[in-house]
């Protein structure tokens, strides 16, 4: 039970306070403000990255400029791996930090770093918008497909019973 420090059940700050909590208790609400804090933490990383070390260099071109990766996402993924995890496995599913669930985590990205890589692609390069406006809806984009992708790989399966 989460402590209650407004103790009158008829005040309007004890039921702002329950409802919080109640909503706390949710998984979704603290995967959105975990997700929400990484997503903060990603754009500002990646903006750092884009205007400092990617300025001259800012996509990676493969396979003869057939496939093309933006830079500063790509390295801010590598570098947040860890904190994104930890803060997810700590916070939003209320698990165990694991080795084995770190190096396993960054599987949970791949379909975010393909949504934003599209979207990176699709706002910059062909639509025209600015970098510092397709990075925050690139970052924005696939939160709410994330969390099933994240429940998955940071929460212990549970055992299924055969009676």
């Amino acid at each position: 039970m989460n402590p209650i420090l407004f103790k009158n059940p008829k005040s309007l700050l004890y039921r702002i306070e329950k409802l919080f909590w109640t909503l706390w208790d949710k998984a979704f609400v603290r995967f959105l403000v975990v997700g929400g804090l990484n997503t903060v933490l990603g754009y500002l990383t990646t903006l750092l990255l884009r205007y400092t070390i990617f300025i001259e260099q800012p996509k990676w071109i493969l396979i003869q400029s057939l496939i093309e990766f933006d830079a500063a996402n790509t390295v801010m993924f590598v570098i947040l791996f860890p904190v994104s995890y930890s803060l997810q496995a700590w916070f939003a599913f209320r698990t165990r930090w694991t080795w084995k669930r770190l190096i396993v985590y960054p599987l949970t990205s791949i379909p975010n770093y393909l949504i934003q890589q599209a979207c990176i692609f699709l706002f910059e390069d062909l639509i025209g918008i600015q970098p510092v406006i397709a990075y925050a809806l690139s970052a924005i984009i696939p939160i709410p497909i994330m969390f099933f992708v994240v429940r998955f790989f940071v929460t212990t399966p549970k055992p299924t019973s055969l009676t």
